[in-house]
């Protein structure tokens, strides 16, 4: 072993520099060139961000963030590359991002033994991982061995609910080893929630690790739309229909069945799917054979533009996951910061409905938290009954907002994580 870890440290001292797929200036391709030593943060995601997912908008907004205010150089490493299929990235870059090699097994990404993978693991700069993700565990518990001082952090978005099966056996054996691991051999545990701390807490990790860091809007996001007044609704006036709007990945437990046997009959209600995946071909059809198939429009995958658009012009954005892997909902920061209520189901590992507060507004109305698909019926028929409910709740929604996700709010916390 002794011998072993010997041919280790000096391969790490032969190694030349990481390989940089993409450094969009000057100034980035020289920093891909400097000594490892001098690196602030290296962060590690499964998906090439900014991607459409949760996980890789907040590591971009990492790297992003913390290069625009100046502070030291983090290189965003993913397991999988950029997109091939002539999409562009959702988002603008200015920051280097670089693909470790990798092989697949079905969903299972693992990385490969080589180059980037030994500078990685020997080098000193501090590391970031985002979970879940079995690679990039295995990653954190070799980094540990190589370099037992070296400040190692996870940054945990969800805690996940395993279906029955083969697949859903592996699920929970890896979170269970994955909750061991961060209790007793990493630095920092971040999470996006308080209700997501606790529920980590409860399952062995020190609060004292424990660091809650919610997420927030790129600053061309939220800039582009702090400064608009929200207009009037014109449903309330009766000039248009009440518009209710889904944006997420079409999964099971997403559950936008729920919300497509929500939608009450008549035309007065307007329901707005956006997003793509692997049920998508059956909520079609389950829409498709509803009375209210005539106000049910699949949108697909849509840019930034399209998207903010349709939220605008939404007046109830619902996220009704009835599972914990949903934990936070980046989009409905994009629809409380336009004055759009969102609506979820109130989960006791899940941190989405904390997000909205939606839940704070109906309780002064004596509105019972939404756990299953009646009680979200029911909210959407009574925001829609009652007008005065659902300014109250889109003030509310802007209001929470700004107080506790504006970037001004959130920035100094996430650039004191990333020093």
């Amino acid at each position: 072993m002794l011998s072993c870890l010997s041919r280790v440290h000096a391969l790490r001292d032969r190694l030349g520099t990481f390989e940089v797929l993409q450094a969009p200036s000057g100034s980035l391709r020289q920093a891909g060139n400097k000594e490892w030593s001098d690196l602030g943060l290296i962060q590690l995601v499964r998906e090439w961000p900014p991607g459409y997912g949760g996980v890789e908008r907040v590591a971009h907004e990492l790297a992003a963030a913390t290069q625009a205010a100046g502070g030291r150089l983090i290189r965003t490493v993913s397991l999988r590359g950029p997109v091939t299929d002539g999409e562009t990235d959702p988002l603008p870059v200015a920051y280097a991002r670089e693909r470790l090699p990798s092989i697949a097994f079905g969903q299972l990404v693992l990385p490969l033994p080589g180059r980037q993978l030994a500078r990685i693991l020997l080098c000193s700069a501090p590391l970031h991982i985002h979970l879940p993700c079995p690679g990039l565990l295995l990653i954190s518990v070799a980094a540990r061995i190589l370099r037992p001082r070296r400040r190692i952090r996870l940054h945990w978005h969800a805690l996940l609910e395993p279906e029955p099966g083969t697949k859903g056996l592996l699920v929970a054996i890896y979170q269970w080893l994955a909750l061991r691991w961060a209790a007793v051999a990493v630095d920092q545990v971040v999470t996006t929630s308080p209700v997501l701390a606790d529920a980590i807490s409860a399952e062995g990790i020190p609060r004292a690790r424990l660091v809650v860091l919610p997420c927030f809007l790129p600053a061309a996001i939220e800039s582009a739309v702090l400064s608009r007044r929200t207009p009037w609704p014109g449903w309330i006036d009766g000039t248009r229909p009440f518009r209710i709007l889904f944006v997420g990945r079409l999964d099971s437990y997403k559950r936008v069945d729920w919300l497509i046997a929500a939608l009450p009959p008549g035309g007065g209600t307007e329901l707005h799917i956006v997003g793509d995946g692997p049920q998508r071909a059956a909520l079609t059809a389950q829409a498709a054979g509803s009375p209210t198939f005539p106000w049910i429009t699949f949108h697909g995958r849509l840019d930034e533009a399209a998207k903010q658009s349709l939220i605008a012009a939404s007046d109830l954005l619902v996220l009704p996951a009835d599972r914990s892997n949903e934990a936070f909902g980046i989009v409905q920061l994009e629809a409380m910061v336009l004055g759009v209520p969102a609506l979820s189901l109130e989960l006791p590992r899940s941190g989405t409905a904390w997000v909205n507060g939606l839940g704070g507004v109906l309780a002064r109305h004596g509105v019972t938290p939404v756990r299953d698909a009646r009680g979200l019926a029911e909210v959407i028929r009574l925001l829609h009954a009652r007008p005065a409910w659902w300014a109250e709740a889109a003030s509310a929604a802007r209001s929470r907002y700004e107080a506790v996700f504006a970037r001004s709010v959130l920035v100094p916390q996430m650039l004191d994580l990333a020093r």
